[in-house]
């Protein structure tokens, strides 16, 4: 019996019209998804950041039971002569000194975040809670300690060693906000006026939280047009006609 040659048999074989539809199809659904992943991203991370300012409003809250009503300072001006919630007398220009990262954990209200007060945060992340996820690099002056900024109506935008009780607030008035402060004194110290917010960190709105706690989110339309009432969620000077 004679044995049959086997050849082997030429495989198909993509040809270049082929290649190139299948590039064209890979490139479109990328660029479908990269958007996408895109936006999910920003998403989380204009969660993380109201995560943030709900814990550093607990803390706020907490400390307020311990302190007869009264709010925390803002730190009304970079030149502290008693602790405010970001940072106490000791730390910065009040001693001559540039400000450090640190320097947040002399603020009174840090203790209830850091496990050393009731309002301890259970993640342990305290130092990350002053963080925006959206808040980059390069840090100067407070920034170096904070993305959140509170609102100088908690010392009627002057007094900064004299702050009003909680109550005083009416629901739905905004006490600290993502700041993302720009110009010649931006983060200078640990307050601010609604007009020094800049929005950038998350779209055309911003992140702020209100006295009793809660975290809303301002779009852009609804941030412009508190900034022009006075009253308001942003003016909210307890004992000013028009807020300011």
């Amino acid at each position: 019996m004679r044995q049959r040659l086997l050849f082997p048999q030429p495989r198909p074989a993509f040809s270049l019209i082929e290649l190139l539809v299948t590039i064209a199809i890979i490139a479109i659904l990328v660029g479908l998804l990269l958007p996408a992943l895109k936006g999910a991203r920003e998403a989380a991370r204009k969660t993380g950041c109201q995560s943030d300012i709900r814990q550093l409003l607990t803390a706020v809250n907490t400390y307020t039971l311990d302190s007869k009503d009264f709010m925390p300072l803002p730190n009304w001006g970079p030149t502290a002569t008693r602790p405010g919630w970001l940072f106490d007398e000791t730390t910065g220009p009040a001693v001559a000194a540039p400000f450090k990262a640190e320097d947040r954990r002399t603020g009174s209200i840090y203790p209830y975040l850091s496990g050393d007060g009731a309002g301890a945060n259970p993640t342990g992340s305290e130092e990350t809670v002053y963080r925006c996820p959206s808040h980059k690099p390069l840090f100067e002056g407070t920034a170096l300690m904070t993305s959140y900024i509170m609102n100088g109506a908690v010392v009627a935008y002057g007094d900064a060693n004299r702050s009003f009780r909680i109550d005083q607030f009416r629901s739905g008035d905004v006490v600290m906000w993502d700041a993302n402060e720009q110009g010649a004194v931006a983060f200078n110290d640990g307050a601010s006026f609604p007009s020094e917010i800049k929005p950038g960190h998350h779209g055309e709105g911003i992140n702020g939280g209100s006295a009793e706690g809660a975290v809303v989110y301002l779009d852009g339309p609804t941030f412009r047009r508190e900034l022009e009432h006075r009253p308001g969620k942003l003016w909210c000077n307890p004992v000013s006609p028009n807020g300011q």
